[in-house]
C-alpha cells in the first residue's frame, strides 16, 4: 500500500500517524501470533485513570515463546472469550470442535465441524493490546494488558481468552502526561478497527464477509469440551 493512499491522522505526542496497518490482502509472517489464558486482574489503572478497561492475561514464556522475542509496543488483533450464557454480553459464534491444534503459536488455526454450547460459548471481538513494561507507569514487571473494543456490561473474570494478533501498531513509549497517554491509546483503537475492518484482516467466522481463517478463536478442545459439559450438569 502506497503512503500516498494511507488515511492518516495525528496526536500530540506522537505526530502523523497511519490509520491503516499491514497490506489490504491480510496480515504476513510472522503474523498472526496466538496466545491464551485465563483472564487475571491487572494494576487497576485501566477503567479508573485511563477510562479504557483492560483484561490481563499471565506472560508465560514457555507456554508463548514468541513473546520474549517481539518488540514491546502496541499490537492488535482478535479475542475471544469464552463467555457462559448468562453473561450479558454472551454472543456466541459458531465454535469448531476438532482436537487441538498446533503448538506452533504463529501457524495457522485449526479447522473443525461447526459446533456450540447452550451454557458457554467463544464470542470474538476486535482488541489492541499492549505489551511491555509502560515506561509512563514505570513497570518492572513485563506484561500484556487487552483492550476489548466493545462495551462490556459485566467483568469476565476467570474466563478464558485467545487472542489472535495481527499486527503491530507501534512502539511503547513514555509522556509527558497522561492525557497524551489516553489520545495515543484512543488512537490505536481507532487503527485497530479501520485495519480490521479490512476484508482480508476480518475473521470469517464473524459471519460478515470477512475472508480471514480465525477457527482456532472458537475451537472448542476436549479440554474446553469437559468444562463446558461440568457447567451443564451445575445448572
Amino acid at each position: 500500500m502506497s503512503s500516498e493512499s494511507t488515511p492518516t491522522g495525528r496526536t500530540a505526542a506522537s505526530g502523523l500517524r497511519p490509520l491503516l496497518i499491514g497490506p489490504t490482502p491480510g496480515p504476513v509472517p510472522p503474523y498472526p501470533y496466538r496466545m491464551s489464558g485465563p483472564v487475571i486482574s491487572g494494576f487497576g489503572r485501566g477503567s479508573k485513570e485511563l477510562g479504557i478497561p483492560t483484561a490481563n492475561l499471565p506472560v508465560d514464556n514457555s507456554l508463548t515463546p514468541w513473546i520474549s522475542s517481539i518488540p514491546s509496543g502496541v499490537y492488535f488483533g482478535w479475542a475471544s472469550l469464552l463467555l457462559p450464557a448468562s453473561h450479558p454480553n454472551y454472543s456466541p459464534v459458531p465454535s469448531s470442535s476438532s482436537p487441538s491444534s498446533t503448538s506452533n503459536p504463529a501457524s495457522g488455526p485449526a479447522s473443525g465441524s461447526a459446533e456450540t454450547s447452550p451454557s458457554a460459548a467463544w464470542s470474538v471481538f476486535p482488541m489492541v493490546m499492549s505489551i511491555g513494561y509502560n515506561p509512563f507507569y514505570k513497570n518492572d514487571t513485563r506484561s500484556a494488558e487487552v483492550h476489548l473494543l466493545h462495551k462490556f456490561d459485566a467483568d469476565f473474570y476467570g474466563a478464558e481468552m485467545r487472542l489472535l494478533v495481527m499486527g503491530y501498531i507501534r512502539d511503547e513509549k513514555d509522556y509527558k502526561g497522561l492525557d497524551e497517554l489516553v489520545e495515543d491509546i484512543n488512537f490505536d483503537c481507532e487503527v485497530a478497527r479501520q485495519s480490521l475492518q479490512r476484508p482480508g484482516w476480518r475473521v470469517k467466522q464473524l459471519g460478515d464477509g470477512g475472508q480471514f481463517e480465525g477457527g482456532w478463536l472458537v475451537e472448542q478442545t476436549t479440554e474446553l469440551k469437559g468444562e463446558v459439559e461440568g457447567q451443564k450438569a451445575s445448572l
